[in-house]
């Protein structure tokens, strides 16, 4: 039991990062169970992550991220940024995702969705095509790819307030 709920952790922590771009946060244990989460407790698992962003995130900008604000705070934008850069899925100095790595990240929690993974991926770095705030890119990217991730009808839930 106590592997599955670190596998859940990872998994959920994983999709906090992509939505991931947007933060997906939902996953299922074993038995397809849905488990879902708070605020709170989405917060707390990622809150350490922010220890080596600058700008250092408050927990308001850290709650924003998690709730996929679309008119989120720049600090707010800049951590999903940091978070999407720790796991290699926004390279340093990239202003897009890192299509193959995003797409990894998708088929370990979809995975019999890749193409349309590596489409949403592309039309929504092709979306923020141009432009020049890396915070403002990561955000932006991370917004549309949630916003078509849920239109094709992947299994995305949201966070409980």
């Amino acid at each position: 039991m106590m592997q599955i709920n670190r596998m859940t952790t990872m998994r959920n922590l994983l999709l906090v990062t992509l939505a991931c771009a947007a933060v997906l946060i939902g996953s299922a244990a074993a038995d397809e169970e849905e488990i879902s989460m708070t605020v709170d407790e989405v917060v707390e698992l990622i809150e350490p992550f922010g220890d080596g962003c600058t700008p250092k995130p408050t927990r308001e900008n850290i709650v924003e991220m998690v709730l996929n604000k679309e008119d989120a705070k720049h600090e707010s934008k800049c951590f999903r940024q940091c978070m999407l850069e720790q796991f290699e899925l926004m390279p340093e100095g990239q202003m897009q995702f890192n299509e193959d790595k995003t797409v990894e990240m998708i088929n370990m929690m979809f995975p019999d969705r890749e193409d349309e993974g590596r489409r949403i991926i592309k039309t929504c770095n092709e979306k923020m095509a141009g432009q020049t705030d890396k915070c403002e890119a990561a955000h932006g990217i991370s917004m549309c790819m949630l916003r078509e991730m849920r239109s094709a009808g992947f299994k995305i839930p949201e966070i409980k307030e």
